[in-house]
């Protein structure tokens, strides 16, 4: 546990309350079934604030003596602290170093953590501790604090990946000036990594010259593939150093004419053709090592781009064996599509036999059933008849022959009959 904070920082302000103090200072209850609901209160009271201590501080390992003054409050301690410490290592909230350590593959760990090389123990949280009144010592991690880290230096690259075009082999000294906000120390990044390894999240490696490199997985990967890209991290280590010599002699350059412009303002004509002379000498040597930079560059782009063809492959390869598999489980193929499409068309060639014979059917039942057989059909017309003249409604009477019998007489007139006394005064505008 670090001593950046004040005691005064780790207390919430309800410490202010001398009965409540007062309650919490107070130690725990022998037997927990006497008021269960009190104890766990007051357990979880302390095991937060010691999980917020550490986050305030923003480190994940505590050292246990320190964490036990660092709540002293007018003189006191709370009187149940080191049962709140054990019952966090029995349920595996903390967990020793080396515990920590010994529950790592040693391939995970072979980059090495000398801090944590301890006497070899198993992580089995709850079976090692030994149930005791002994107060814990030594160095413990505090597991959730240690996870939230853990996922902030993975988000954090995810973030620069975004915005610096940042690639997923970072040097450590680079993951450790990235992460100074969210690491107070480097022990607590390295306990990071080591938990983000274990995840298969990132893949730590030292290489040749004794240096560490760190893999982050990509978006589109579930896990991180072990480090075999060292060949890249020579390129990408000569790039840096040639930007940072071309820069250099830049600005070599650049003192180098304004000290030949002093020496002409002074009239010392010699000097200042030699100042000259060692420029032109770094210029060529610039233009060679910018002509270098560029090769590497478009080198290390092309590896890149071969990187992303690679995933590109891998994708279509995944996505035609699902597609195949999809195909099998549902029995598609070709025959298969064909053999549906030939039962389909039989299937719809007999419905339309089946239309077809109903339609016969209905016709010779037509022509063989007829309602209107046995009846007389000249009985059927003077009934006819003789509704019609009943109702005022007379008919045109045809002979046998079919011609009509009215056919030879006048229409009957549509406009109505004029008086008498109408006809006379017609006549007689008609004369005048």
């Amino acid at each position: 546990m670090s001593e950046k904070s004040t005691k005064s920082d780790r207390f919430p302000s309800c410490w202010d309350d001398d009965e409540r103090m007062g309650y919490l200072f107070s130690d725990f209850r022998q037997n927990r079934t006497v008021n269960p609901n009190d104890w766990d209160n007051k357990l979880k009271f302390w095991s937060q604030l010691v999980g917020d201590c550490c986050r305030k501080d923003k480190c994940a390992v505590m050292d246990c003596e320190k964490m036990v003054e660092g709540f002293r409050r007018k003189g006191r301690l709370p009187m149940g602290i080191n049962r709140v410490l054990r019952e966090m290592a029995n349920t595996g909230e903390i967990v020793s170093t080396a515990d920590f350590s010994n529950s790592l593959n040693s391939t995970w760990f072979s980059w090495g953590i000398h801090t944590f090389l301890r006497q070899p123990l198993t992580w089995a949280v709850g079976s090692v501790f030994k149930r005791n009144e002994q107060p814990l010592t030594g160095s413990y991690i505090v597991m959730d604090v240690l996870k939230e880290i853990s996922r902030s230096v993975l988000d954090l690259h995810q973030r620069c990946s975004n915005f610096e075009n940042m690639d997923n082999i970072v040097e450590y000294t680079t993951v450790r000036d990235m992460c100074h906000e969210i690491c107070s120390d480097e022990m607590t990044l390295d306990l990071a990594l080591l938990y983000l390894q274990k995840a298969k999240s990132v893949h730590v490696e030292t290489i040749a010259d004794g240096s560490k490199v760190v893999k982050f997985v990509s978006k589109n990967q579930q896990t991180v593939a072990p480090l075999k890209e060292l060949g890249i991290v020579g390129l990408r280590r000569t790039i840096n150093s040639l930007k940072k010599q071309i820069e250099r002699h830049q600005k070599d350059m650049n003192n180098l004419r304004d000290e030949a412009a002093l020496m002409v303002r002074k009239g010392l004509k010699s000097s200042a053709k030699n100042i000259l002379r060692r420029k032109k000498i770094i210029e060529r040597l610039l233009a060679k090592k910018e002509t270098t930079l560029d090769t590497l560059q478009q080198l290390l782009d092309q590896i890149q781009g071969a990187e992303t063809n690679t995933m590109t492959l891998e994708a279509y390869r995944a996505g035609a064996s699902a597609l195949k598999q999809t195909l099998k489980a549902n029995g598609l193929t070709p025959e298969a599509v064909d053999d549906t499409l030939s039962d389909v068309q039989e299937v719809m060639e007999l419905c339309a036999e089946i239309d077809d014979t109903m339609s016969q059917g209905n016709k010779s039942i037509d022509e063989s059933v007829s309602f209107s057989a046995g009846l007389d059909a000249d009985a059927l017309e003077t009934e006819l008849a003789d509704l019609l003249a009943e109702s005022g409604v007379t008919t045109r009477q045809t002979n046998k022959a079919g011609t009509d019998l009215l056919a030879g007489f006048p229409e009957v007139p549509e406009t109505k009959p004029q008086s008498l006394e109408e006809d006379s005064t017609t006549e007689t505008l008609l004369t005048s």
